[in-house]
């Protein structure tokens, strides 16, 4: 039987509607051999995503997906894999990423209620039921407060990246973001790169620029890369002795079109990534010479 592997999910540390334990027993049912946790600028869910993994008796990797900024490009997503839940210095500078999203979060309650859109702050921790407030949690309140016809129109009028309310949140440039990672002993991998919108010739230049930091990998496979675009990328990951990963970006509900385990990863992928992770001292300490 082929082992398969899910090295991109989100739980409800973040903006996925699973919780880290519900997502490993989900893995568990569809027979996935690896699994990695990567919320959003969080690893709040790690320690009970490890703990049920081992309970369960699958392989799992705790992790995250660092919101960064390039030029003039939208949002660029970093993967970090390898997180030690123990290191507690690591996860107290994980938690600046948090605060950043915090900080959006306030000034976006005061920008909606200038445009008359009152939303209280004990609301909003109450429609997110203890989950990290994020604007998902904004647009369900504003509908139900009669301020949205539905969540459609709260992001394309209000609180998307277009709309008339949009606060950018504070964010780390892409290099930072890969150098932070790696830095900390966090093996970075840029998430599915085709969603950046470079052509190829942009892509390998940045590829390159973010190697200088310490990109350790590139994710070939992911429900939105295209069978041709993921041959392309894992010649690029071979060409620049990049380690190939690949998940489903699994959001639950949120992303109901999205299904773990979909489409397949080799479990070949997390052999080559734990070698990394194995290698990454010996190129951290040959970056220093």
């Amino acid at each position: 039987m082929r082992k398969l592997i899910d090295l991109h999910m989100h739980s409800t540390a973040s903006d996925g509607t699973f919780k880290p334990s519900e997502l490993v027993e989900l893995a568990k049912e569809k027979g996935l051999s690896a699994i990695a946790l990567t919320d959003h600028d969080t690893a709040a869910g790690v320690e009970e995503f490890l703990s049920k993994a081992k309970e369960l008796g699958i392989e799992a990797v705790a992790g995250i997906e660092i919101s960064s900024l390039f030029e003039s490009y939208p949002e660029i997503h970093v993967l970090g894999y390898f997180i030690e839940p123990e290191n507690r210095e690591v996860m107290e500078k994980l938690n600046f990423l948090q605060d950043a999203r915090k900080v959006r979060n306030i000034k976006l309650v005061s920008r909606l209620k200038e445009l008359g859109c009152e939303l209280t702050w004990e609301e909003l921790e109450k429609e997110a039921n203890g989950k990290l407030i994020g604007r998902p949690h904004f647009a369900s309140l504003m509908v139900k407060k009669g301020f949205a016809k539905d969540t459609n129109e709260a992001f394309s009028k209000y609180i998307g990246n277009d709309g008339i309310a949009f606060v950018p949140k504070e964010k780390l440039t892409t290099p930072e973001a890969v150098s932070f990672l790696f830095e900390n002993g966090i093996v970075p991998v840029l998430a599915h790169p085709t969603k950046i919108g470079m052509n190829t010739n942009d892509l390998i230049d940045f590829i390159l620029l973010l190697k200088k930091s310490g990109l350790q990998g590139i994710e070939v496979i992911h429900s939105e890369i295209s069978e041709k675009e993921s041959k392309k990328l894992l010649e690029l990951a071979y060409r620049f002795n990049l380690v190939p990963t690949g998940g489903s970006d699994f959001h639950g509900e949120n992303k109901p079109f999205v299904k773990m385990g979909v489409p397949e990863v080799p479990y070949q992928f997390f052999e080559k990534l734990k070698d990394r992770k194995n290698d990454m001292f010996t190129i951290m300490e040959t970056r220093k010479l």
